[in-house]
């Protein structure tokens, strides 16, 4: 049953992989400008990627947020660009343009494959999130955001896994409830994604530190 479950998975994961590929023509210059400014990393008229993981993320904005006339380049790929696309890709393609950005709270692994969460923000629905990296690594009781959409059988993500702070998922659900806005200045996305490149900045910055403070001793 593993092994049927992982047949499904890995096409849809590589076909995830070409359509995102394929869709990221479509953002334009102010696409990445704006989405690279949301997450603090432009700079002199130019993006400044402190790593690929950093770089995925502006492309996940830039295709799946909205810009200020609320239009996302991802619907635009797909009135434009994604005809060109074989028949099995295009009807992923279809289904990702579902795709939602949540917090979610790892509550334990899927008899099968992947992992079952809790949609942090939507009533703690629970969701099969088909993911061998989060199977393999997410320990129970983490919260963390994440872009996915329904893929039939099972539900399945982008690949940007970032760390939610408990203090901050108890703000969102607080403001979910009484049916407020998010305490966040753009989006929950974006929100994640400038804390996580933040943080990880930061720990680079005390390991160069700590290493030139060894060199000098």
């Amino acid at each position: 049953m593993r092994n049927e479950a992982l047949r499904l998975y890995r096409p849809t994961r590589a076909g995830i992989q070409r359509v995102l590929k394929a869709a990221v023509r479509a953002c334009n210059a102010a696409d990445w400008k704006r989405a690279a400014s949301q997450l603090g990393v432009w700079s002199d008229a130019r993006i400044e990627m402190p790593d690929e993981s950093a770089l995925d993320m502006v492309a996940d904005l830039g295709l799946f947020e909205p810009n200020q006339r609320g239009r996302r380049s991802y619907d635009r790929f797909l009135e434009q660009q994604a005809k060109d696309l074989d028949p099995a890709d295009l009807e992923l393609a279809e289904r990702m343009r579902g795709a939602y950005f949540s917090i979610f709270r790892m509550i334990g692994r899927h008899e099968l494959a992947g992992v079952w969460v809790d949609d942090a923000l939507n009533e703690n629905q629970r969701i099969w999130i088909l993911d061998e990296g989060l199977e393999a690594s997410a320990p129970i009781g983490l919260e963390f955001g994440l872009r996915l959409f329904d893929a039939g059988q099972f539900h399945a993500g982008f690949g940007i896994v970032v760390p939610s702070d408990e203090g901050f998922t108890q703000l969102c659900i607080q403001a979910r409830r009484r049916g407020e806005r998010l305490p966040v200045r753009r989006s929950l996305a974006a929100s994640l994604y400038a804390e996580a490149i933040w943080a990880e900045t930061m720990s680079s910055a005390e390991l160069e530190l700590a290493n030139l403070m060894r060199g000098s001793r």
